[in-house]
């Protein structure tokens, strides 16, 4: 797997002022930390940092930073949060969490529901209820999202964490009993059948009470 490579500058002055001189320069202001070293303040190019973040999977992407000026900086870190304008949607700041290709991480990934549950064919509603799954895997084994099937879920019934099989060298540690996707009978369908469970057993009694007529 290549690590895509991030050119960063070092960024001195930090506060309100700064950070907006930096963005109108067309970059944007970012900080790297972990591995129990200081956070380091940098800046990188917006309009190439774009540009890649489109190409790049999973929700924490593994890129490479490259400091102008500093190579004892120089890693690889992990795109822990993207911070965007609420309005313009544009991104205003980035956190890099410097980390090892050699141990393991803990992050999250998105849970992708795969195939047309049986459930919901029956006229179920299928609920997703765990979007994310938080795992431990070295750096490079972080898939960009784990898949469950669902097809053979039926209705009342549930698929927990428990259930999912990771990729290889991937450890789940989401509680195993959570809830991730059920497939809920809609009240129509619950008062359908409580009309006919009542009608069977009325059946039932009327059957009953003419073979006692009869003896």
């Amino acid at each position: 797997m290549e690590i895509p490579v991030i050119k960063a500058q070092l960024r001195k002055k930090e506060g309100k002022s700064s950070t907006k001189k930096v963005r109108k320069e067309g970059s944007i202001p970012s900080v790297l930390y972990g591995m129990k070293e200081r956070s380091v303040s940098l800046k990188i190019d917006a309009k190439t940092f774009t540009m890649m973040l489109s190409h790049l999977e999973g929700k924490h992407p593994i890129v490479k930073l490259e400091v102008e000026g500093d190579a004892h900086l120089d890693s690889p870190a992990i795109i822990k949060e993207i911070q965007r304008d609420p309005v313009k949607n544009s991104i205003i700041h980035v956190d890099f969490h410097k980390i090892r290709l050699d141990q393991k991480i803990h992050t999250s990934v998105p849970i992708i529901i795969v195939g047309q549950a049986e459930g919901v064919k029956m006229g179920g509603v299928l609920d997703h209820q765990l979007r994310e799954l938080e795992i431990e895997c070295l750096a490079l084994q972080v898939p960009a999202h784990i898949e469950v099937e669902v097809a053979n879920l039926t209705l009342g019934h549930s698929l927990h964490v428990a259930d999912i099989i990771p990729p290889e060298g991937v450890k789940i540690l989401t509680d195993s009993s959570r809830v991730v996707v059920s497939i809920h009978v809609p009240r129509t369908l619950e008062a359908k059948a409580a009309a006919q469970a009542e009608e069977a057993e009325e059946g039932a009694e009327g059957t009953e009470e003419a073979k006692e007529e009869k003896e």
